[in-house]
């Protein structure tokens, strides 16, 4: 009977969310779907952003709206037009220069000199208040086992990490909703990685650029630059490197990409695809205790940044994909967690002074048990949808 309800308070809520636009974007020429494409009001700072089917919800404001992606032509829509229409069409970027290999540049120096000279010129490193959808997709042996989406507040103390200070102590998170939370059941005598997590305390450093630009310039060696494209407005650079720890080669960047500006004192976009080389270790779970071993095999990362109105660069959203395998003596799993962070909203200057979260536990585990179900910012993607209804 809960789920049931839970259910009919969504429908409502999708019906009442009136005040709120919903579009397909569409590639032009390919007329496939367009993912993660970013829709905004410019003048008030607020926006959304665009799923695997390229549907996109934004609140109805009678204001321009502005629409990017890293791979596409940028536009700007009047409300007049934007609010008529279901559908918009992006047009894929042309290079301005063919794309050829590049020997003589120097990544790693262009990485240092924004670390040390640029950073708090060009990034808004102010402590605010981050209004964000946050969602996590679990995967196992390929199949969905765990799906929630939250609407959270995520406070930030300067947008820098610090490695000698707490992360709960520079991070604060309060949930404010559940827009929908599903774990898969399983059999009560039949172990296996459903229950596999990335706790808070890893996965929080990776939403601060300088943590990735320090990574890079501390531990990456061997960089090769694969090819430069000079758009307009930036250069986007991709790369091969090898990441070393204590002598030991733990993973290599394949076909990693950093967009900077024209004249490389920032970074705009960052996607860093990790291949791991290290081999399996032992561990225990943390509630049954039961002994087994895991293994890391891939991680990408994803940070988009967007302008503000005082020309400084802030976090838009953050994706991280780890893929892994966990094994025991009963089973091997095949895992992937994809947790993903949505900005559609900084308020700058302000404070929360507790969370809501134990960023040393499970996410999932924080949520609350009365839901407060309020309109899904993030539409929902056909499988995900078939996930949700399955079994209800």
């Amino acid at each position: 009977m809960k789920k049931i309800t839970f259910f009919s308070m969504l429908s409502f809520c999708l019906a009442i969310f009136s005040q709120s636009k919903e579009f397909i974007l569409i590639d032009a020429i390919s007329k496939k779907p367009i993912y993660l494409a970013q829709i905004s009001y410019p003048k008030l700072e607020i926006g959304s952003i665009s799923n695997k089917d390229g549907m996109i919800r934004i609140p109805l404001k009678e204001n321009d709206i502005f629409i990017s992606h890293i791979n596409y032509n940028e536009k700007t829509l009047s409300y007049e037009v934007f609010s008529k229409k279901d559908t918009l069409f992006l047009f894929p970027k042309e290079n301005q220069l063919n794309e050829i290999v590049i020997s003589n540049i120097d990544l790693k120096a262009k990485i240092s000199n924004i670390l040390k000279n640029t950073y708090l010129e060009k990034y808004s490193t102010k402590r605010a208040i981050n209004k964000s959808t946050y969602k996590e997709v679990f995967r196992l042996n390929d199949s969905l086992s765990r799906l929630f989406q939250i609407q959270m507040d995520w406070w930030s103390k300067k947008y820098l990490f610090i490695g000698n200070k707490p992360i709960d102590k520079e991070n604060k998170i309060v949930i404010k909703s559940v827009d929908y939370s599903k774990i898969k059941k399983i059999a009560s005598d039949f172990i296996n990685a459903n229950g596999a997590f990335v706790a808070n305390e890893n996965l929080f450093p990776f939403l601060h650029l300088n943590f990735l630009l320090s990574i890079l310039e501390q531990y990456s060696s061997e960089f090769v630059v694969k090819s430069i494209d000079k758009q307009e407005k930036s250069i986007h650079i991709y790369f091969d490197a090898t990441h070393v720890s204590k002598g030991k080669k733990m993973y290599h960047h394949k076909n990693s990409l950093l967009v900077f500006d024209t004249d490389y004192s920032a970074i705009s976009y960052v996607k860093l695809n990790k291949i791991y080389v290290s081999d399996f270790e032992n561990a225990v779970s943390r509630i049954n205790k039961t002994p087994h071993q895991k293994k890391t095999t891939k991680h990408r990362v994803e940070l988009s940044f967007k302008k503000l109105k005082n020309n400084k660069l802030r976090l838009n959203y953050f994706i991280s994909e780890i893929e892994g395998v966990i094994k025991s003596k009963n089973f091997t799993d095949t895992i992937s967690s994809k947790q993903s962070l949505f900005i559609s909203e900084s308020i700058l200057g302000k404070k929360i002074r507790k969370n809501t979260i134990d960023f040393y536990a499970p996410f999932y585990e924080s949520l609350p048990k009365d839901l407060k179900v309020n309109a899904v910012k993030i539409p929902l993607t056909k499988e995900e949808k078939r996930f949700l209804n399955a079994n209800k």
